[in-house]
């Protein structure tokens, strides 16, 4: 069982690190496997979807994937990880892929949808005992006595995350309907 939950837990971590990377690293710095845009790039892709500004929320999506993915990747507070990568990938749903339907041939939703599902998976089910958790033996990560079941848990970390990934959708969408005010440009 613990091999399997390091299997689940390195192949979506590890994916995230590098999709994270690829907001980060400058093109001209990426190895060819990679595929890195960069800050720049990613930025005014995002800006093109409407999220602003473009560069500071391509770094925090980029910092947030590598935390959330070396939260899962390494067994290491998980639900810290769940949390992160509940709203990113809530917002790239919700900003990119729910227009193009689910599948992600398509553009879809497809991928992002199932990072989610693992994230709670793996926060309902715990890192195992190969992870730092397990290795600096932290089980109680946020020293509360729980009365909830595992699962319980789980959902309310992942609804955390994906209310955090509502909210930046809703702001943004806020900040660009309110009316231009003297002497400042409008956003869009």
């Amino acid at each position: 069982m613990n091999t399997t939950l390091l299997v689940l837990r390195l192949v979506p971590g590890l994916l995230l690190i590098g999709h994270g990377l690829q907001k980060l690293v400058p093109a001209r710095f990426s190895p060819p496997l990679l595929h890195a845009n960069g800050l720049q790039a990613t930025g005014a892709a995002f800006e093109q979807l409407g999220i602003r500004p473009g560069v500071g929320a391509a770094l925090l999506a980029g910092l947030a994937e590598i935390v959330g993915g070396f939260s899962l990747g390494a067994g290491l507070l998980t639900p810290v990880g769940t949390i992160l990568i509940g709203a990113v990938m809530t917002t790239a749903i919700l900003t990119a892929h729910a227009r193009n339907g689910i599948w992600s041939h398509e553009g879809g939703f497809e991928f992002p949808l199932l990072l989610l599902a693992l994230a709670f998976v793996i926060s309902a089910l715990g890192a195992g005992s190969y992870s730092i958790n397990s290795w600096a033996h932290v089980q109680n990560w946020a020293g509360i006595h729980w009365s909830m079941s595992h699962v319980a848990r789980a959902a309310i970390v992942l609804a955390i995350g994906v209310g955090g990934g509502v909210a930046t959708v809703l702001l943004g969408y806020v900040a660009r309907s309110a009316p231009a005010r003297p002497g400042v440009p409008a956003t869009s």
